[in-house]
């Protein structure tokens, strides 16, 4: 009897500690990640959109904002900023905050998927979300990105979740979830897109299982490898099909797509039928079946009345800003503004990189690490085909296909891919840790590799984000990045404006040329505007009134002829950024070791490089112009001791190269 307590309680023991160890390993990965998202999130100078996404939150706080305009996306981050505003002030902390909170909950998304994955490959891909440089770095970056994305993983959750045991409230979910994302970015018409595809290939493959005649029985790999093979296959060449067409005809080549796979699908419905053979119930089919009419009418109408309230600000503003991206009511700009303008996107040229392959270089430039560790996940998924394992796999190749297609290639884009990436890596490594752990010395080989790995990952994720995270060598900054003078002028003027006032009673006359507003427009929000203007083609005569402080860039330089009085210049770098010309090519086997040693230290430290052929400046350039200031203010703020050189901030450019 005491021998069998004994078993029973060491038995107990055991349980605690295999519940209390993953226990203790999220809480310590849930510190890691929030300290890496919140620590000095304010510190690195605004980025344009950046700057844009706080004025507008601003704006929406103090009851001037005009309504949904697709050229800067969604109204919800709006909101939600302003609720942060509203709670915990105005600052650039804040400003960032709602991205780095939904890039915090973005970790602990696998656990919802762990009976999938496995307990050790959940922990690991918590692990890789906590610390990629890349998903820490969009954390801290004020953009939409960052909670579209974990709207689009809520998204997959329940899309898979309805799939393989479906609830009435399912439906409400999902629709719910694409609402809230078309309120934040036109983006989740790719989602609707590669998820619609891909429940057509679902049911194709399900009705093909129940086909057990001719090739079906001979080449039984067939209907295992329909979605991960000839279902990325048909969407590479119907996207190679479309091109850069826009507008009407990159929506009837589409619908023609979308209409073929359903009539295939349709047609591997009948045969069983018209053969006289069983037709088994297609699980697809039943999830459909499974809510009844009230509960689709329900979901339907939460849908509704959420679409509603988001875009017309809380039921309070159903007329649009009247702009020629939105040019109707605020309901019918919700509905069609966005597609239309991102169609319309498709025909002007890739925005951003050009480069077809811009996204896997990038990948493997920042996260080679989870790339290879993906590879054993692959492996996984093409040996175990379920539902769970081919939906990730179409989410991760799939969305790398549709976003490397699209025509707007953004570093911010990358997370879309990547995370879906990270989840095939975390059944890469419980692939792996049930294949060594039976052998202790693979077991110990695998996690000696394991931890050198990942201290090489979080040297890099610190690297990017706390070292200089806003200096162009960094491939994740984009040419909309402000330079640290941005930061010291603003500075500058708020600090002359002091004594200026105290020594005039008035303030200065700053103007600003609109080439170059933003993210001053964030940046000066608290100085007084009558004093405050921007430099536009219909405003240049304003240069004729000697404003005390003037900002232009190069090409305008010629405005300030118009100046009266006498004026000190100062050379101004407002932004930075470095397009490396990685794809040049090798024009013979010698250009390899350079190539190679190119990246080697460019992964290592930084380094950026010219191109290989040496005929090309490759390495990082400014938007410059000059700062104008008069000398009688220019005196002024030496003598009181307010002047702070800041066209000498370090880190700059300086003479609009770092080369």
């Amino acid at each position: 009897m005491i021998t069998q307590r004994l078993d029973r309680l060491k038995a107990a023991t055991q349980k605690e500690k295999r519940l209390t160890s993953p226990l203790s390993i999220i809480v310590i990965l849930a510190i890691i990640a929030l300290t890496l998202r919140l620590l000095f999130l304010g510190e690195r100078p605004f980025h344009h959109d950046e700057s844009l996404d706080a004025w507008f939150s601003l704006r929406f706080l103090n009851g001037e904002y005009n309504g949904y305009d697709p050229v800067y996306h969604g109204p919800l981050r709006f909101y939600l900023t302003a609720a942060i505003f509203w709670l915990f002030g105005i600052t650039d902390i804040t400003a960032r905050l709602l991205a780095a909170i939904a890039g915090f909950i973005l970790v602990f998304t696998p656990l919802l998927w762990r009976k999938h994955i496995g307990i050790v490959g959940t922990i690991g891909a918590m692990t890789l979300i906590s610390v990629s440089p890349t998903m820490v770095y969009f954390s801290r970056f004020g953009r939409e990105d960052s909670l579209f994305l974990l709207l689009t993983t809520s998204f997959v959750i329940f899309f898979i979740a309805f799939l393989v045991k479906p609830q009435g409230w399912h439906p409400t979910a999902l629709f719910t979830t694409i609402i809230l994302s078309m309120a934040i970015k036109e983006s989740i018409l790719l989602v609707i897109f590669l998820f619609g595809v891909l429940t057509l290939f679902l049911s194709l493959q399900e009705s093909l299982s129940h086909i057990k005649q001719g090739a079906l029985e001979r080449f039984p790999l067939l209907n295992s490898l329909l979605i991960p093979v000839i279902g990325l296959l048909s969407l590479t060449l119907i996207l190679i099909w479309i091109g850069d067409s826009g507008g009407n005809e990159t929506i009837i080549k589409i619908a023609s797509y979308c209409g073929f796979l359903l009539l295939v699908t349709i047609g591997m419905r009948v045969i069983p039928t018209t053969e006289k053979h069983h037709q088994p119930e297609v699980s697809i089919l039943k999830s459909l079946r499974e809510p009844n009419l009230k509960q689709w009418s329900i979901s339907l109408a939460i849908a509704g009345i959420t679409f509603v309230a988001l875009f017309t600000q809380l039921f309070t503003n159903f007329s649009g800003p009247n702009t020629t991206s939105a040019p109707h009511g605020a309901l019918r700009n919700g509905l069609t503004a966005g597609f239309q303008y991102w169609s319309n996107q498709q025909s002007t040229g890739a925005r951003g990189d050009s480069r077809w392959h811009y996204y896997l270089s990038m990948l493997i430039a920042y996260e080679w690490v989870i790339l290879f560790i993906a590879l054993f996940g692959i492996w996984k998924i093409i040996q175990q085909p379920t539902l769970f394992n081919q939906t990730i796999m179409w989410w991760a190749l799939g969305g790398l296909i549709v976003y490397s297609w699209a025509a707007e290639r953004m570093p911010w884009l990358i997370i879309h891919i990547l995370l879906p990436t990270i989840i095939i890596a975390g059944l890469g490594i419980q692939h792996i840790w049930e294949t060594v752990s039976t052998q202790k010395k693979r077991k110990q080989i695998a996690c000696s590799a394991a931890l050198i790995l990942l201290i090489f990952v979080a040297f890099q994720s610190i690297k990017t984000n706390f070292d200089d995270p806003g200096e162009p060598s960094e491939l994740l900054v984009q040419a909309g990045q402000a330079t640290p003078e941005v930061v010291a002028w603003t500075n500058q003027i708020f600090d002359i404006n002091r004594v200026f006032y105290a020594e005039n009673g008035k303030h200065l006359s700053v103007q600003i040329d609109s080439d170059i507003f933003w993210p001053y427009g964030w940046y000066l929000r608290d100085f007084p505007t009558s004093t405050y203007a921007t430099i536009t083609a219909e405003n240049t005569a304003t240069l004729s009134a000697s404003p005390d402080i003037i900002f232009l860039p190069q090409w305008d330089k010629v405005l300030a002829q118009n100046l009266v009085d006498d004026y000190a210049i100062f050379p101004y770098n407002h932004r930075w950024w470095w397009v490396p010309q990685y794809d040049a090519g090798l024009s013979s086997l010698s250009d390899t070791q350079t190539l190679v040693t190119n990246w080697g230290q460019w992964i290592w430290n930084r380094t950026p490089w010219q191109n290989i052929q040496g005929n090309q400046d490759g390495c990082p350039s400014a938007l410059a112009g000059h700062v104008y200031i008069k000398e009688s203010v220019l005196s002024l703020a030496q003598k009181t001791e307010v002047w702070n050189s800041p066209h000498l901030t370090p880190s700059l450019i300086q003479g609009g190269s770092l080369c």
